[in-house]
């Protein structure tokens, strides 16, 4: 890789501790006290940033893009009706317009929503962006080729329980209409008051009906935003270069300061780590796209130069294992209980660095998100399990011998190391787990087929927005449980809390709602579908001539990626 040599001083970046949340605001993350801002030298237009990864992308289909690292990505390459601020703290956590000249206007009780787009809005070729493009956009996601993106367009417009996509229905969705060429209005089959944070979602991002390939269109999604795809191989290496046709003017999210943005993926986490912390070359131009690895926290943190470079925030996801609650023995609760109190919490922490990774989960809704309550009904000494009690509870379902379990984890560094962790501390109680390595670049896409899931998963989620309303009846209802781009992966079905559900649903006061959802989350966490062991927090770092960079509370708190240039 070539970068520009630069004399400039080390920047430092103050490490950002966002925490707290409430229910006011918008922002899929939730509303968090504001952090301070990086300090060191500004950020300047040109030269080449350089991003080191150890993922890889699973989609950039706006389609079924549904995955915080590649939201981030994609927010480089294309637009949605509205997006989050570019800010770190609470501010951050802010629904702005993007495409739309507004958040949009709510009729017919919120079951209508019209948005307009604005002037000068245009592709990667020059052509005009327009609504039907936007509708075209969100018509692909219900196609059963594209199944893994947001379900919200599934759920709420009105039909989309029928329409199977533009590919064999040339007719389109009636629920979306476009009167004019800069009008798009969505018709929803109940009242959703917040749906204007809904159109973040990359689904809701514009696609050229003539350009589109298909599920081919994962390698050259066209581009609205300030940066084209320039080269792509999605195993290794992802080169943005400039969109000459987008336009600043219209866009107050974006900053577009380097000419050019090279992602190396599916690099080893120690390799990563090794590059950032010596910085050498063109790595001086670089950042990490994940948290450093376990390995290198104490080197980091004891190293008073690279803290400098360290960005650390908290943010509303949760880590957690699934259990296939369609699975014997998982389909006992007392089976699932004794999962809950075997499992090693803090082993399973340090995998991640310990402490810097984030808190012992408790409980199905992190601190940070409205609608939590105290709650861990499997408490054991220091998180780290209670082989005894779970026995018991083995012994209680029929099992004295103890049970065999196949669990499916991420093939990479961190995901070994978790497996091994959960492997362990479930083997003391005499939990006999088999290791089901899935490549890292398919690995959602698989775990959300349900024929191809096992017994357990090492899965996470990050709310789509303010509230509890995005995770608890996402990952827990069972009516939404699909073949594929499941996201229901206990595959829980309890036809009292899905009615609950909708109850909640109903309400009109949001404070209420979200202390209902509070306390329907201890209800659920006695059926025990899933363990939650993690509220996480991101430790990023960054190279010396890197500026702008804090961490996004929508993005898992790793860097916003808009906001990144070069000093």
């Amino acid at each position: 890789m070539a970068g520009r040599n630069r004399a400039v001083a080390a920047l430092t970046v103050t490490v950002l501790l966002v925490a707290g949340c409430g229910s006011g605001g918008t922002g899929r993350s939730g509303s968090q006290p504001d952090a301070a801002r990086p300090t060191g030298p500004a950020a300047k237009a040109g030269g080449t940033l350089h991003v080191l990864a150890a993922t890889t992308f699973e989609h950039l289909d706006p389609a079924r893009n549904y995955v915080t690292d590649s939201e981030d990505v994609s927010r480089l390459i294309y637009r949605t009706l509205t997006t989050y601020a570019a800010a770190p703290g609470s501010a951050g956590g802010k629904i702005v317009p993007d495409l739309a000249t507004d958040l949009g206007t709510p009729t017919d009780d919120a079951k209508t929503w019209t948005f307009h787009l604005k002037d000068g809005v245009e592709y990667e070729d020059g052509t005009p962006i327009t609504a039907a493009d936007v509708k075209y956009g969100v018509e692909r996601s219900f196609a059963d080729i594209l199944p893994e993106g947001a379900p919200y367009a599934r759920m709420w417009l009105v039909g989309g329980d029928k329409y199977q996509g533009p590919y064999k229905d040339k007719n389109g969705l009636a629920s979306i209409e476009v009167p004019d060429t800069k009008t798009i209005v969505f018709h929803l089959n109940r009242p959703v008051a917040d749906f204007g944070s809904t159109v973040s979602l990359p689904v809701f991002s514009p696609v050229p009906q003539a350009k589109d390939t298909g599920v081919d269109y994962d390698q050259h999604p066209v581009s609205s935003g300030p940066y084209k795809i320039d080269s792509y191989d999605p195993k290794a290496k992802l080169v943005l270069i400039r969109n000459t046709s987008w336009s600043a003017t219209t866009d107050q999210v974006r900053k577009a300061l380097p000419d050019r943005i090279e992602f190396e993926l599916g690099l080893d986490t120690a390799v990563v780590d090794q590059r950032m912390i010596a910085a050498a070359g063109p790595d001086a131009d670089a950042v990490a796209l994940e948290p450093i690895g376990a390995a290198s926290v104490a080197k980091v943190q004891n190293d008073p130069a690279l803290k400098k470079r360290l960005v650390v925030s908290d943010s509303t996801s949760s880590r957690f294992l699934s259990l296939n609650t369609t699975h014997k023995p998982l389909n006992d609760v007392r089976v699932r209980q004794a999962v809950a109190f075997a499992l090693d919490k803090d082993a399973l922490r340090l995998t991640r660095g310990g402490p810097i990774a984030g808190d012992l989960a408790t409980g199905l809704i992190p601190p940070s998100v409205a609608g939590h309550v105290p709650d861990d009904p499997y408490a054991t000494p220091g998180g780290q399990g209670d082989p005894a009690k779970a026995k018991q509870l083995l012994t209680e379902a029929g099992f004295p011998g103890g049970i065999d379990l196949t669990l499916d984890l991420p093939g990479t560094a961190t995901g070994k190391a978790q497996g091994e962790a959960i492997q362990e501390s479930l083997g003391k109680a005499g939990i006999r787990v088999k290791l089901n390595e899935v490549p890292s670049s398919s690995y959602w896409s698989t775990e959300e087929t349900v024929a191809q899931e096992h017994d357990m998963v090492i899965d996470g989620w990050t709310p789509d927005w303010t509230g509890p309303s995005t995770l608890l009846p996402i990952i827990l209802d069972g009516r939404l449980i699909t073949a594929q781009g499941n996201n229901n992966r206990a595959m829980y079905s309890s036809p009292e809390v899905d009615k609950r559900f909708d109850e909640i649903a109903a309400m009109g006061d949001v404070a209420a709602a979200d202390q209902a959802y509070g306390e329907l989350s201890k209800q659920i966490m006695a059926d025990a579908p899933i363990v939650p062991f993690l509220w996480d927090k991101a430790a990023v770092l960054v190279g010396p001539h890197v500026a702008g960079a804090y961490g996004h509370v929508a993005y898992v708190g790793r860097l916003d990626l808009v906001s990144l240039g070069l000093s």
